[in-house]
């Protein structure tokens, strides 16, 4: 198995790491596979970029994926989640390079260094892998609080709520399908990411109502449990996901209404915003005009980013569905500490 490995991700010893677009390669992973979450794509370039490195020392083997790493950020408006994708491999490569070689020396020297090198590349394709089956894991864990008769309200197009949602409507050996309804907050400025979530929610015999945005107050009087996914898991338990999640946490907290999240491990990171404005980059959401006729003339005005966020603080957070468990924020809070400090 592990010379099957080796042959699906050669270390090749004559790279021409100057030839390999990290950002190239990530863009593509995305586009082949939608199933495939931006922090992935990004653990998956950098491994793509170790295979074709000739770093001989742990110090190269760093200064490699912390220059391609800062590639990737520089690439994206938005570099949230795949930074998280990037620190957590970061932080798996000093825990592994700590290791001593079979020798029980240290991994600095070079026959050590080697072994650790081809036992790494091999390890961090089965980390990915792991990674992408993640959301059936949470799928099961959050099966229990999707009881019959529940009203649900999601929102956006995570990956891991429509495979919990799922799995939760499938009977299984010792526990029969549950019975629920869905209300959709559609996006419009996503309507077909919309569309598709909905699909695949009645493809799976679940009655799906869809409402806009504006409706959410109007409708959360109906709900019994809020679900939505994040982009990342900020290191206060709190969350950075699709723009309009903070207002419905607000609302599901003034209606003393759960408010469950769905994701994955690998979303957690070191992100700590202190209010909606301290993300590290511009959403151009708010432009002030002092009249129509200025709007659009400034050529300098930049345009509202493709696909905004928002922050969801911890303390509207009832608990999260992960891949290690439910969790609290707080708990949440320490697997970060645990994970990356």
């Amino acid at each position: 198995m592990a010379d099957q490995d080796a042959r699906q991700y050669p270390i090749r010893s004559n790279p021409d790491l100057e030839s390999f677009d990290i950002v190239s390669h990530y863009q593509k992973l995305l586009a082949d596979d939608p199933e495939l979450t931006m922090p992935v794509a990004a653990i998956e370039s950098l491994i793509e970029a170790l295979g074709q490195s000739s770093a001989k020392t742990v110090f190269e083997t760093m200064d490699l994926v912390k220059t391609q790493s800062a590639k990737l950020r520089a690439a994206v408006k938005n570099p949230i989640a795949l930074t998280h994708g990037t620190e957590l491999f970061q932080q798996y490569l000093v825990t592994s390079l700590k290791q001593p070689g079979p020798d029980g020396k240290e991994t600095s020297s070079h026959e050590n260094f080697e072994v650790v090198r081809q036992h790494l590349m091999r390890n961090t394709r089965l980390f990915a892998q792991r990674a992408k089956e993640a959301r059936e894991h949470i799928a099961t864990v959050g099966r229990p609080y999707v009881r019959d008769n529940y009203t649900i309200l999601t929102h956006g197009g995570s990956r891991v709520v429509g495979t919990l949602l799922s799995r939760a409507a499938e009977s299984i050996a010792i526990d029969a399908r549950r019975r629920f309804q869905v209300i959709h907050v559609m996006n419009d400025a996503r309507r077909t990411e919309s569309n598709r979530v909905v699909a695949a929610l009645r493809a799976k015999d679940i009655p799906v109502a869809t409402i806009p945005e504006s409706a959410v107050a109007y409708s959360m009087g109906k709900v019994n449990m809020i679900l939505v996914g994040a982009e990342a898991v900020t290191a206060n338990g709190g969350i950075i996901s699709r723009m309009g999640t903070y207002q419905i946490a607000l609302l599901a907290k003034a209606r003393k209404k759960d408010f469950f999240v769905a994701a994955e491990q690998h979303k957690f990171g070191k992100t700590f915003p202190l209010d909606q404005f301290d993300f590290g980059f511009k959403q151009n959401i708010i432009d002030f005009h002092a009249n129509t006729t200025q709007e659009g003339d400034n050529k300098d005005n930049e345009q509202p980013i493709a696909d905004p966020v928002d922050y969801t603080p911890p303390g509207f957070i009832t608990s999260f569905f992960t891949d290690i468990g439910v969790l609290t924020p707080t708990a949440v809070s320490k697997q970060i500490i645990d994970l990356l400090y």
